[in-house]
């Protein structure tokens, strides 16, 4: 155990205060206790006293007070209360008392006094003195004895409780911080080999379902995301260097053609055109992998506004029915409710945008592409569909990885992009988007939370 270790810090302190509370209680109940118990016996020796001194009182003669007092006397068994009858001297003259005790000079309060006897251990007494009309000295008192052996007894119960709290709390925060220690250092045991490289390392979880377990868990998902962003960078890599080897390789086997050729103005021209058609396309697959890094960053969310999602779709439409016309195709947005989300506009549009330049890019001309949004337990759900050829089933999951491509559509403009930022827009704003047979054609749906109705 590392003294200087916060966790045990911290335990000692709460157990100290522990013991300083508990303490301070079992202190005030000590004093409590024998100060009621002690107010009730002086209580008791009082009544005692006052009674028989009242009965003493109206007497002039001394052998009816002794009378009186040996009375009294053979009514108590043993010496639990003494009584003695003086004279003026101190002289006995009735009573279970034979000697009047040493250094009893005050009369009217109630004194403690050793009171002398066979028994081995001096015993004590407590009680008062009286001096009658008559001048004779009474003096009235009851055996303590056991009264100060009920005191050691407390004294020496609430001292063991003291004790053996402190053994307990010391020992709960030892045990405690131990527990605690164990379990942080396995955690720190665990990150560190994950700095050092063992990235499939993952921190325990015992099943407790404790909040060391709670915090395993998080930290697992945290490193499982990690994991997961770390595969998908190297495939990113991966592909960039695959699909940017083509354009670049035909850019510089175009230039190098044309630099071998003769001069010619117009196969210079033509060059530089297709040049920057792959210059431009090369810029776009950029564009689109900063966009989608940008989105799964989260820092978006930073800037959302309340969004009308109708509006996003009348201006998408609105921008793409040109080109709609130009290839003979339907455009059309269906009538629907008008619903608000969070989110960033210019994001959502370009979501919307893509999946209208997708579907108007691979159906023929006389097809048609349908617009529409719908509402469905507190989501709105925005629905792209065309009637074109479609995509088989089993490239649904597989079509928003990046650079995904049909064989047959690697021959198009595009770099496999467009459903990856789409997706990376989705769960941006907490949704998701799904592919879905026509029937003939593609449905893509994207999936979004609702704010409210407009």
């Amino acid at each position: 155990m590392r003294r200087r270790s916060l966790i045990f810090r911290y335990t000692l302190l709460h157990a100290t205060l522990f013991v300083l509370v508990l303490s301070g209680a079992l202190a005030f109940l000590y004093w409590s206790t024998l100060s009621a118990h002690e107010t009730e016996l002086d209580a008791q020796i009082q009544d005692e006293a006052d009674t028989l001194h009242d009965q003493l009182s109206g007497v002039r003669s001394v052998t009816e007070m002794a009378a009186i007092v040996k009375q009294t006397t053979s009514k108590q068994a043993g010496r639990t209360t003494v009584y003695m009858l003086a004279t003026k001297t101190r002289q006995y003259v009735a009573g279970n008392l034979r000697e009047w005790p040493a250094n009893i000079e005050r009369s009217g309060d109630l004194l403690e006094f050793p009171l002398e006897g066979e028994s081995t251990e001096t015993e004590r007494a407590r009680g008062r003195t009286y001096h009658l009309p008559t001048g004779e000295q009474l003096l009235v008192a009851r055996n303590v004895s056991e009264r100060v052996r009920f005191r050691e007894l407390i004294r020496d119960a609430f001292a063991g409780a003291l004790l053996l709290t402190v053994v307990l709390g010391v020992s709960g925060a030892y045990l405690l911080s131990r527990r605690v220690s164990r379990h942080l250092d396995e955690i720190n045991r665990n990150s560190e080999a994950i700095l050092q490289g063992d990235l499939d390392l993952r921190m325990p979880e015992t099943g407790r379902g404790d909040e060391f377990d709670e915090l395993s868990h998080n930290l697992n998902r945290m490193l499982d995301r990690i994991g997961t962003l770390m595969s998908a960078m190297r495939e990113v890599t991966d592909d960039i260097a695959h699909d940017m080897r083509s354009p670049i390789s035909r850019l510089r086997s175009r230039i190098e053609v044309v630099l071998l050729g003769k001069d010619d103005a117009t196969a210079y021209r033509a060059a530089l055109e297709a040049t920057i058609e792959d210059a431009d396309a090369i810029l776009a697959m950029f564009n689109a992998l900063l966009t989608i890094a940008h989105a799964e960053s989260g820092e978006p969310r930073k800037h959302f506004e309340p969004i009308e999602l109708r509006k996003i779709l009348e201006d998408a439409v609105e921008i793409y029915e040109p080109a709609a016309e130009d290839a003979g195709l339907s455009l059309v947005l269906d009538d629907g409710p008008s619903v608000r989300t969070l989110g960033n506009p210019n994001l959502l549009g370009q979501a919307v945008t893509n999946l209208l330049d997708n579907a108007m890019k691979y159906v023929p001309a006389g097809g048609r592409v349908r617009c529409s949004i719908v509402t469905t337990d507190g989501r709105a759900r925005i629905r792209v569909a065309d009637d074109g050829p479609g995509v088989p089933d089993a490239f649904f999951d597989k079509a928003f990885d990046r650079f995904s491509r049909l064989e047959e559509s690697r021959t198009s403009p595009g770099s496999g992009l467009g459903l990856s930022l789409v997706r990376a827009i989705a769960h941006l704003h907490d949704g998701d988007v799904r592919l879905e047979s026509g029937d003939p054609g593609l449905v893509v749906t994207i999936d979004l939370p609702v704010t409210r109705e407009a």
